[in-house]
């Protein structure tokens, strides 16, 4: 058996912001995963974790968007000392303030599971782009790579609707 440590969460923050990094792994063990995070700047698309996803919110404010089945856009607002369970399946698209810094406890994923990210056009609506991917070291970033392959390409970005294109995130 590993030795149980307490995480000093302040120091975390600290450590990882000094560094200038916006994510930290606290632990991936065989059943769970908890990472610290500043959010994404600019985050627009919708994510859809195979289990349920539970938010610790230590600074700044974080609104939570997510969808309902009908596909209605609502938010939930989360402010610092409070918590908020995301159930598995529920689309959602954290957009944090500058100040932001949360963490996020979920399942480690099983075996042929996959997590989706899907992007919305900001003036018709219309789904832009979703793709299902296997998330499991954590320590890889598979969001950022997922991020990076949608950013990087505009035939992606821009809505078979009405040509508008999603933009960039800026910085």
């Amino acid at each position: 058996m590993k030795e149980l440590v307490a995480v000093d969460l302040e120091k975390v923050v600290q450590a990882t912001s000094s560094e200038g990094k916006g994510r930290r792994i606290l632990w991936q063990d065989s059943e769970s995963i908890a990472f610290l995070s500043r959010g994404r700047k600019r985050r627009m698309d919708f994510h859809i974790d195979p289990s349920d996803e539970v938010t610790l919110q230590l600074r700044g404010v974080q609104r939570l968007h997510y969808k309902t089945p009908e596909g209605e856009e609502k938010v939930a607002v989360i402010h610092p000392g409070q918590i908020l369970l995301c159930p598995g399946g529920v689309p959602h698209s954290p957009r944090v303030s500058e100040d932001a810094w949360f963490i996020v406890f979920e399942r480690k994923r099983k075996a042929g599971e996959e997590d989706r990210f899907l992007w919305f056009c900001e003036r018709c609506g219309e789904k832009v782009y979703e793709v299902a991917v296997p998330v499991g070291d954590y320590s890889q970033d598979p969001v950022s790579q997922v991020h990076q392959k949608f950013y990087g390409d505009e035939a992606l970005r821009t809505c078979k609707r009405c040509s508008a294109v999603v933009p960039r995130p800026e910085g």
